[in-house]
């Protein structure tokens, strides 16, 4: 237990530390993934109207009038909107120095005085001067709230005239996250004792009476995440259209806007030209625009669709727990490969809780949760490891010392052999392995893995050395043997293949007595390649070992691999192949490019021996082999029909997935060549 409780803690600390350096790089970016993946349409009555790059080369190119504009056009936009029955106009924009048009102030006054629902933003920029007198915007309740942000001096807000026609006005200003992109926004400043609105918490309290400030999740400090809507949700217009369809109206002519559009629509109109300088990037949208924002948290306040943020401290406790129930359960799972199902599984349901939270409106951090899952997955994957390793280890030492009498015999007729070095020759390698090993030592004590695993390479052995083969060494369960040397034959490949069969009758009878004691089922790998080596003694003078050297070796050890991946028991190479293929039955397989080969490599199946082969038998492999030169040839789909007909062969099963995977994403050239890239 207190070992369990150490490992326990230890994890908590590394993911305590990870989790919080690499959450400030990265979770804004998981979390910005999230709000697009589930980012959805807005049914609030909000519509943009945007000073658009359109509006501005217009009247620039038909009415030699440049920006900025006379505010006579935004009157008339809002004498527009007021005839329309617009619930509320917001302005994005602050006129806080009179027009260069003489008179236009006092127009745009009157349109909004007679709309009587019209907004202005504020700038509480926090700098040095004069308090300003804000009284009219002044919230009437406040929530309780502990660490509202203080801004006293100077306000930026319109000219009085434009001030005093308004029907309300709230504070605009936003920051963006360290990424320079804005995901939520504060409603709440304090100036001269007294609290004032948002921008958006204006407009909304005033389009929505019932709308209670309690029911609202505001932070500590006012602010609240944006919830933010598919890019294209809101319904736009540029301003020049209702600028024009008021002139029209003015002009006893048709409109071009439907006035019916915006009866009871709160309106925000904002500037989204690019040379007019408020853009706002978000989670959505890289080139948004600063009204964007009130709208989005206009729509947010309207609809009571909050985005809640978990309490960090909250967040840590889940992550210690979830660390603690996974670690407590992968302790106790024998097998690995259950182990590591079990945490990819825990992982998976931590996604997906993760984003059902996110989908209900609930923000929680995802990386140290995940942090957290996957060190408590390692660190319990490298304690089993070491285990293992220890326990194959204490196998290999037991046959250190194990010498051949073939070797011995060299060595008596050859003293020189003993010196450093080695000579070139042909040989053929043979390497296996053990499927299930690793479950069987989980499963048993280390003594009854090493008298198990002393009968069955005492067997292995024998069958080898009865065959005319070298074993070179153990490691662990595998076995390395091989042909050629140190004593030179012309039938090396088929005495390799002869073993690798009787290898596998032996392990069936050993299975047999495993089945009877109620243990685990072994399988073994065998990979066998001919080609021409270092042969000799490699080492240093004071401990060396005679062994072969060369890209021979390593191909068949890679061959040992691949049978996992056609489901067989013994894979040769082609040289192997040409030199057997007289006695042996053999079935070409692919032609393959292993991992950390650059040529390609044609590989066979040993099947047995020709004298004992079945008609049967021989017929299905011709039948195999039609379907991979089709398969070869590119006609993948005559190859499919051909490897349907086998259910009952594994490797045809291989080629029916990769003929459909073939078909469904065609190569853009084809060599036959199929590269695997692990090993």
């Amino acid at each position: 237990m207190k070992r369990f409780l150490a490992s326990t803690a230890l994890i908590f600390a590394c993911t305590f530390v990870l989790g919080n350096l690499v959450s400030s790089l990265f979770e804004k970016k998981v979390y910005d993934q999230k709000v697009r993946f589930f980012s959805r349409p807005c049914s609030a009555a909000v519509i943009l109207v945007e000073i658009d790059q359109e509006s501005i080369d217009f009247y620039n190119l038909n009415f030699q009038t440049p920006w900025p504009w006379p505010r006579s056009y935004y009157a008339r936009a809002i004498d527009f909107l007021t005839a329309a029955g617009a619930r509320a106009v917001a302005i994005d924009m602050i006129f806080s120095e009179p027009s260069l048009y003489g008179g236009e102030d006092e127009w745009l006054a009157a349109s909004m005085k007679k709309s009587g629902r019209a907004f202005m933003p504020l700038f509480f920029l926090g700098q040095q001067g004069p308090a300003e007198d804000l009284d009219r915007f002044v919230l009437a309740t406040v929530p309780a709230l502990s660490r509202l942000p203080v801004r006293e001096g100077k306000v930026l807000q319109p000219l009085p005239r434009l001030r005093a026609a308004l029907r309300g006005a709230g504070n605009a200003q936003a920051a963006p996250d360290r990424d320079r992109i804005y995901r939520r926004l504060q409603h709440f400043v304090v100036h001269g004792g007294r609290v004032y609105p948002s921008f958006s918490l204006a407009l909304a309290l005033f389009a929505d009476p019932r709308l209670s400030l309690a029911e609202i999740p505001f932070a500590a400090d006012g602010g609240l995440n944006l919830k933010f809507y598919h890019p294209k949700s809101f319904r736009r217009h540029s301003i020049s259209e209702l600028i024009q369809s008021q002139v029209r109206l003015e002009a006893g002519e048709t409109p071009i806007l439907d006035a019916a559009v915006f009866k009871d629509k709160i309106v925000v109109i904002g500037a989204t030209a690019q040379a007019l300088l408020d853009n706002r990037s978000t989670p959505v949208n890289a080139i948004g625009s600063g009204f964007e924002l009130h709208a989005t948290a206009l729509s947010n306040l309207l609809e009571r669709d909050f985005m809640r943020v978990f309490d960090p401290r909250l967040q840590w406790l889940l992550v210690m727990a979830a660390i603690l129930l996974l670690n407590f359960f992968l302790s106790r799972i024998k097998a690995i490969q259950m182990q590591l199902l079990a945490a990819l599984g825990v992982v998976l349901l931590a996604l997906a809780g993760n984003l059902l939270l996110f989908f209900s409106g609930l923000d929680l951090d995802f990386i140290p949760l995940f942090i957290g899952l996957v060190t408590c997955s390692g660190y319990d994957a490298y304690n089993r490891y070491q285990r293992v390793r220890r326990e194959k280890k204490f196998i290999q030492n037991a046959f250190k010392n194990y010498l051949s009498d073939s070797l011995l015999a060299e060595i008596i007729k050859n003293p020189r052999g003993l010196n450093l070095g080695g000579e070139r020759k042909l040989v053929t390698i043979f390497f296996s392995d053990l499927a299930g090993f690793t479950t069987l030592a989980e499963a048993l004590s280390p003594e009854a893995v090493v008298n198990i695993l002393n009968i069955y390479l005492e067997r292995m052995t024998s069958v080898i050395m009865e065959n005319g083969g070298f074993v070179n060494k153990f490691a662990g369960d595998a076995v390395m043997a091989f042909w050629g040397a140190p004593l030179a034959s012309e039938d090396q490949a088929i005495q390799a293949m002869g073993a690798a069969r009787r290898c596998q009758e032996e392990l069936s009878e050993l299975n047999l007595d495993f089945e009877k004691k109620g243990l685990p089922q072994l399988g073994m790998r065998i990979g066998i390649n001919s080609g021409e080596v270092i042969v000799g003694n490699i080492g240093s003078r004071k401990r060396f070992e005679y062994t072969v050297i060369g890209d021979a070796v390593n191909l068949a050890s890679r061959l040992e691999g691949i049978n996992k991946q056609y489901k067989t028991a013994v894979i040769c190479g082609s040289m192997s192949a040409g030199m057997a293929a007289e006695r042996m039955v053999l079935r070409q397989l692919d032609r393959v490019r292993v991992k950390g080969k650059k040529i390609p490599e044609e590989i066979y199946e040993v099947v047995g021996e020709k004298s004992r082969a079945a008609a049967a038998e021989v017929g299905g492999l011709a039948r195999f082999d039609k379907g991979l030169q089709l398969y070869f040839s590119g006609d993948f789909a005559a190859a499919l029909e051909i490897f349907t007909a086998a259910p009952d062969d594994p490797p045809a099963q291989v080629f029916v997935q990769r003929c459909q995977y073939l078909l469904d994403n065609p190569p853009d050239s084809w060599d036959g060549v199929w590269t695997f890239t692990e090993k």
